[in-house]
């Protein structure tokens, strides 16, 4: 069959798909989802080099093969979790079931070890969650705007928690000079503009793991100053100041240790300026 397209467009469409497909290999073998043989040279990306491994670790409990092995496990864990919250509370999805009244809304990492319900003990429910790599808030980012949105106006959250965590990938990635490839790349480059603002501190230090402690608590502020800054959020809290003692949303910046369990509150307000809605004391 003859090609719709014409020959300019099927050599530009060729150099797209391959282009494409070697990003996307890039991106996966970088975050440890693809191997590096046959990758040519200069196409396998600096995570390794910035001390990351790109080999996942030995799963123990859902080493999985086929479609059977993946879904089963799976299903049956839901029917035992099922079974004992209804022992613990024969209520516990009639509640659930018929109200949604989380007290917080969460911005955290999507870090599959940073569960933002288990990590502070909060039931289901009780936690409105949005979470990307390296728990950035972009003030374009619809999908996090959106959330924003509706756990500020709709469900009237009293508390927004910006979560970042130590041994984070994303601000690993950051402090590499590879240039990823497209979207990553165009992620991370708002994790390296956090290290620009912050430079004078933390180009002097020369341990590598403090530089990374340092960077993930400099980029839980800003994203916090971020959320501060937002119009949906400014106009809440101006709406609220005047009938409660404390303006809401509250903004709060924490940490998490993934190697301890510890959650570190982190003071995010700037000293110098005006605290209009008491966010110091949050």
């Amino acid at each position: 069959l003859r090609s719709p397209l014409r020959p300019v467009q099927r050599t530009m469409f060729c150099k797209q798909f391959i282009s494409a497909v070697l990003g996307a290999a890039c991106v996966a073998e970088a975050w440890g989802f693809a191997p590096t043989v046959g990758m040519p040279a200069g196409k396998t990306l600096a995570l390794r080099q910035s001390g990351l491994s790109t080999t996942r670790p030995a799963v123990t409990g859902m080493q999985m093969a086929t479609k059977e092995e993946v879904l089963a496990p799976l299903f049956e864990a839901n029917k035992k979790w099922i079974a004992k919250k209804k022992s613990e509370d024969p209520k516990f999805f009639d509640r659930l079931g018929s109200v949604h009244k989380p007290e917080v809304f969460w911005i955290g990492c999507a870090d599959s070890r940073v569960a933002a319900n288990e990590i502070i003990g909060a039931e289901p429910g009780e936690v409105f969650v949005h979470r990307n790599i390296a728990n950035v808030v972009m003030k374009n980012d619809v999908n996090l705007l959106s959330g924003l949105q509706y756990a500020v106006d709709v469900l009237e959250v009293e508390h927004i928690i910006v979560c970042g965590h130590y041994n984070c990938g994303g601000i690993a990635a950051s402090l590499t000079p590879a240039n990823f490839a497209a979207p990553l790349e165009n992620w991370v480059s708002h994790i390296r503009n956090v290290y620009r603002i912050h430079a004078d501190e933390l180009d002097p230090i020369k341990d590598q793991d403090e530089k990374l402690k340092k960077l993930v608590q400099f980029n839980v502020k800003e994203q916090c100053l971020n959320v501060y800054e937002l119009a949906i959020v400014q106009a809440r809290l101006k709406d609220s100041s005047s009938s409660q003692p404390f303006a809401t949303p509250r903004i709060h910046a924490a940490v998490y240790d993934v190697g301890t369990g510890k959650l570190e509150k982190i003071d995010w307000f700037p000293k110098d300026a005006e605290d209009t809605y008491d966010m110091k004391l949050a």
